[in-house]
Parts: C-alpha cells; sequence; structure tokens
C-alpha cells in the first residue's frame, strides 16, 4: 500500500514537471516577440522613433533607432538569422526631414524619412551576397505596435512573402524564385480577415486569415489565371 502511494505520488510530480516545462517553452516562445510598442509618444510625430520592416532578397527584417532609446541613431538587419548591426557618423536634427547613410562593413544603405516621421524608405541598399535586395519599412508609434511576417508563397509561382502588420493594415513585399522583380502589396486586416485584392502591383489578389502569429490564404493573378497559397509566420 505504502509503494503504490509513494509509487503513484511520483507519477503526479512527473506529470506535474512535464507540463511546467511544456506550459514555459509556450510562454518563452511568445515572449520573444514584443506585444507594445517600443516607440516612445514623444516621437510619434516626429523623425525620431522607431521603425520597422522586411527584408527580401533572401529573406529577414530590420529595426532602426532613431535617436528612440539613446541619442544615437542604429539599424538592425536580421537576414535568415545572420544579424547586421549598421550604424552612421552623421547627426541629425528633430522633427527635420532626414537622409542617413548606414553602413556596416561592406554593406550600407539609406535610410530617408519626412520631418514627421511619413514616408520612410530605404534606398541604394547594397548588402553582399543578396544582389536585387529590398527593404520595406514603416513608422511605429507609441499607440500602434508593428508585427514583421516572414513567409512564403507557392502554386504557378513560388517565393518569399514578407508583409508588415499594424493596425488594420497590412504591406507586403514578395518575389519569385526565379524573378528579380520586386512586387508589393497593400491591405487591410479586419476580425483577422486579410483583404489585399487588386492592390498588388502585378494585379495579384491576396485573401487570407490571420490566426495570432500566423497568417495563410490564397493569392490569384485574374490576367493570366494563375493562383496559389501564402503563408507567414510572425519573427519580429
Amino acid at each position: 500500500m505504502k509503494r503504490n502511494f509513494i509509487r503513484n505520488i511520483l507519477c503526479l510530480l512527473s506529470i506535474y514537471i512535464m507540463f511546467s516545462c511544456s506550459s514555459s517553452d509556450s510562454d518563452n516562445s511568445s515572449n520573444n516577440l514584443a506585444q507594445t510598442p517600443s516607440a516612445k509618444a514623444q516621437f510619434d510625430n516626429s523623425n525620431f522613433g522607431i521603425y520597422k520592416g522586411i527584408f527580401i532578397g533572401s529573406s529577414g527584417t530590420i529595426i532602426l533607432d532613431i535617436s528612440n532609446n539613446s541619442s544615437s541613431f542604429t539599424a538592425t538587419l536580421i537576414i535568415d538569422g545572420v544579424t547586421y548591426n549598421f550604424i552612421t557618423n552623421q547627426t541629425i536634427q528633430q522633427n527635420q526631414t532626414t537622409t542617413i547613410n548606414f553602413v556596416e562593413g561592406t554593406n550600407s544603405f539609406t535610410f530617408t524619412v519626412s520631418a514627421n516621421g511619413a514616408n520612410p524608405t530605404i534606398t541604394n541598399l547594397i548588402i553582399n551576397g543578396h544582389p536585387n535586395a529590398a527593404i520595406l519599412v514603416v513608422k511605429e508609434t507609441s499607440t500602434v505596435l508593428i508585427k514583421c511576417f516572414e513567409g512564403t508563397f507557392s502554386g504557378d509561382y513560388d517565393g518569399i512573402f514578407n508583409a508588415v502588420i499594424y493596425g488594420n493594415v497590412i504591406k507586403g513585399i514578395t518575389r519569385g524564385t526565379s524573378d528579380i522583380d520586386i512586387v508589393t502589396a497593400d491591405g487591410t486586416v479586419t476580425n483577422n480577415q486579410i483583404n489585399a485584392a487588386g492592390n498588388a502591383s502585378n494585379g495579384a489578389v491576396f485573401v487570407g486569415t490571420l490566426n495570432n502569429n500566423t497568417f495563410s490564404g490564397t493569392w490569384t493573378i485574374p490576367g493570366d489565371d494563375s493562383n496559389g497559397t501564402f503563408t507567414g509566420e510572425r519573427t519580429y
């Protein structure tokens, strides 16, 4: 009787430990992704602040800190798990139209943004080993978190499909496996339903569902009757 009691206690402890480890792993996975914006309120309508985006030409994400957390200007680009830390020696003023040249070894790009934080763009992009690459970047505010997703599309064509989602807006960039042209897409997310119909630069229509940190759906190009599916996962 005593041996059976001890055996039952040990079994219960084993189950508890297994459950605790499983829950902890799950929590750690979700905790790696920000749930609130890191952008400061005083920079919501300024060239200063936080900018986040997605890289295509392989696949990756980028975050730019323009004097949000310190007086410096930095950019962190992650491509296929490899981190590139960009810096600049330039000085800029708050609430002024801004052009910054970032460098990391022989890699470089130019970041421009309006005085109020509107129209951020990245040009002159040179990343060794990633020709014909592009970056789509948007400004985060203290009230709207930017979520970066990396994914793929397949079907009659296949390739990379990356997107940023913030509020009810989705902005994406795609590139086919055997293509050098970058295709952009703009749309909305309403009640977790993605609808970018007619807003892609090649006429593609994207319709799908956002489920927490993943999305999936179908795409079509009415002009040539092409179609397929797309999937993505939040990575930043």
